[in-house]
């Protein structure tokens, strides 16, 4: 049987021999899939370092590999895209309308709406900034693009 190492690492710590900040987010918390073609998924980051909340939505691929075809995130509390390195993309009317439809709805396996689902993700996920599970959903059919 394999021995675990228990310890919990600090942002900043090396393993081997390097630095967990320079490592990219790989652990998500996937909320569902926007689109068809191409297949769009919203999800959150687990221990993002940021302190503004904010989902991504990006490309997926087969097999939970993500493509490098489209990549943006978008603010919990405003209708405004949170564009950091890599994560610049915006989407389209279509995809907006298609956006504030799915979070709307119902997810599958609960009894709440999407929306409820990714603001109670962030804050199971993310100690930092912390959003209040009351908060209104903002009208993402029009996003503000602070490019």
């Amino acid at each position: 049987m394999k021995k675990i190492d228990e310890r919990v690492l600090k942002f900043g710590e090396f393993v081997n021999n390097k630095s967990i900040e320079s490592e990219p987010l790989l652990e998500m918390a996937r909320v569902g899939f926007i689109s068809q073609s191409p297949i769009l998924e919203v999800y959150v980051n687990t221990d993002d370092p940021g302190n503004i909340p904010h989902f991504h939505i990006r490309d997926y691929k087969k097999d939970g590999i993500s493509g490098n075809e489209f990549h943006t995130c978008i603010e919990y509390r405003t209708n405004k895209y949170f564009h950091h390195n890599g994560k610049e993309d915006v989407l389209n009317s279509k995809l907006r309308k298609i956006l504030c439809d799915f979070l709307k709805r119902t997810n599958e396996d609960e009894v709440e709406s999407n929306w409820n689902i990714l603001i109670k993700e962030w804050n199971r996920n993310n100690s930092n900034a912390k959003i209040p599970t009351n908060l209104p959903m903002p009208d993402y059919t029009t996003i503000v693009d602070n490019k």
